[in-house]
């Protein structure tokens, strides 16, 4: 009895590859437009902090502290435009106070460049400030590094 081969036809011969390619190039795609909309996204909000009017107060009795926070706040962009001691000197921790009413997006951005969890709303319409930072005494605790049990 005769066998039959069954030959394959162009089509089927270059499907495989066609459809490799296909999927390489949205990949491709896909990845250059979320590179794309994260490098505008940084760039958005970077110039979201530089339009950030702060103020910082040092609420510790350690001198210099405010000038110290202040530059931290500078090298990441944002406009530190009065730098002082608070009323009082025994603040306990640090606090972010947002004068803006925006959802508090300022203060946190702030919050974010201190690593400081604690946002206060008080708003000041006729306020010139967006935040205004109270440096309490837990900016001076040693930073923990590394993981529990594990130090580096």
């Amino acid at each position: 009895m005769p066998t039959r081969r069954t030959q394959k036809s162009a089509t089927g011969r270059w499907l495989v590859p066609a459809v490799l390619l296909l999927v390489m190039v949205c990949a491709v795609t896909g990845g250059s437009v979320y590179l794309r909309w994260r490098e505008n996204r940084d760039i958005e909000r970077q110039m979201k902090i530089r339009q950030i009017r702060v103020e910082v107060l040092n609420g510790t009795r350690k001198e210099g502290l405010a000038q110290a926070v202040t530059d931290r706040l500078r090298k990441a962009g944002f406009d530190v435009v009065n730098i002082a001691n608070a009323e009082n000197d025994s603040f306990p921790e640090t606090v972010v106070v947002d004068r803006a009413d925006n959802a508090r997006e300022n203060a946190v951005l702030v919050a974010r460049a201190l690593g400081c969890r604690n946002i206060l709303p008080q708003l000041e319409p006729t306020s010139l400030l967006e935040v205004t930072v109270i440096i309490g005494n837990d900016y001076l605790a040693p930073k923990k590094k590394g993981f529990p049990g594990l130090p580096f």
